[in-house]
């Protein structure tokens, strides 16, 4: 699969997670605060049951509207805040017969779900600040707790969150590590192991892809087919370790001469794909030369300083994606024009 379409299978993947998180809260917690909503309305702590309907009916409110906007980074963020809102609101009033600590543990694995190792990490350090507060400066909030259930409770959940961060902080280095590889699986097989170029599957599994979605950021671009004059009669004579030096020097050429957008790739044994976006087709021709003249002018061959190197060239223009093969072809026959007028020239 290449790298682009498994990064964005990897991605909706991702989100998926996220949302089932985001439904999970939004649903299932929901109807259990409903729950003990109605169980605690005929009882002396009046807060309770406001603090469990408000939460679980703003709860249900961001899931409708993430399902009508379909934002799912602006659906996390509030559901992450209305959460962080709950457990501080709990704490203060101390929950059904003082049980509110007991509710808070499942929360900080639900930001990590929700926001991301780093985000996640930061509420939860944000939210144990403002537990330490409240749990230790106890005239601050309504309920009561013994000091010893407070100072478990702050370690126990130190320890909830570090076990959360390090559950997510490895998971997302997996992936990294994963994408990375993916990415170098995908860079290996559009590169050309010799020249370190680009090569033929790079053009039809990337660079058309792009033309055809960005067409603007391409076109007009200008093909040039280049060919090594009597290849075979140079590894004849200098073995194939001297041709391998000619293609690489070669390939050198051609970096010093194109632009950083220009594209250089090898597509045969000996034969070449210049593709230049944005170009006229004089400066196209321009371009082949000027690369034409360096390499019959330059020693090319370590062996033999004097051997002379040149190449054929073959000049095409496309102006639109539907173009791009026929373009190549007409190159490639601009080419063969140029071998059989006698080669070492430029035709287009």
């Amino acid at each position: 699969m290449p790298y682009k379409a498994a990064k964005k299978q990897a991605q909706h993947i991702d989100d998926r997670r996220r949302h089932y998180i985001l439904a999970f809260v939004s649903y299932i917690t929901s109807a259990v605060m409903f729950i003990y909503g109605i169980k605690n309305l005929g009882a002396e702590q009046v807060l309770l049951p406001i603090i469990l309907f408000t939460t679980a009916a703003l709860f249900l409110l961001n899931v409708f509207v993430f399902h009508v906007s379909h934002n799912l980074e602006r659906a996390c963020i509030i559901e992450a805040m209305l959460v962080g809102s709950f457990v501080l609101s709990l704490v203060y009033q101390g929950g059904f017969n003082n049980t509110a600590l007991y509710w808070v543990f499942p929360f900080p694995a639900i930001l990590f779900g929700l926001l991301g190792v780093r985000n996640a990490l930061l509420c939860n350090a944000l939210l144990l600040i403002t537990l330490c507060i409240m749990l230790f400066f106890p005239d601050l909030i309504q309920a009561h707790y013994k000091e010893a259930e407070s100072s478990r409770f702050i370690a126990s959940l130190v320890i909830v969150i570090i076990v959360c961060w390090i559950n997510d902080h490895y998971r997302e280095r997996s992936h990294r590590a994963m994408d990375l590889l993916q990415q170098s699986k995908e860079l290996q097989a559009n590169t050309d192991s010799l020249t370190q170029m680009a090569n033929r599957r790079f053009i039809d599994s990337a660079l058309l892809l792009n033309i055809q979605q960005q067409p603007a950021e391409f076109l007009p671009l200008a093909f040039i087919m280049c060919d090594i004059d009597h290849f075979k009669k140079l590894n004849d004579r200098f073995g194939h370790d001297g041709g391998d030096d000619v293609l690489k020097a070669v390939a050198q050429l051609f970096r010093r001469n194109l632009r950083q957008q220009d594209f250089a790739c090898r597509v045969g044994g000996e034969e070449f794909l210049l593709i230049l976006p944005h170009i006229t087709h004089q400066d196209a021709l321009s371009v082949a030369e000027k690369i034409r003249t360096q390499l019959y002018q330059q020693p090319m061959v370590q062996q033999d300083k004097s051997y002379k190197v040149s190449a054929s060239f073959g000049v095409a223009i496309c102006d639109n994606a539907e173009q791009f093969h026929a373009g190549v072809k007409l190159a490639d026959t601009m080419l063969y024009k140029a071998k059989n007028n006698g080669r070492n020239q430029v035709c287009g």
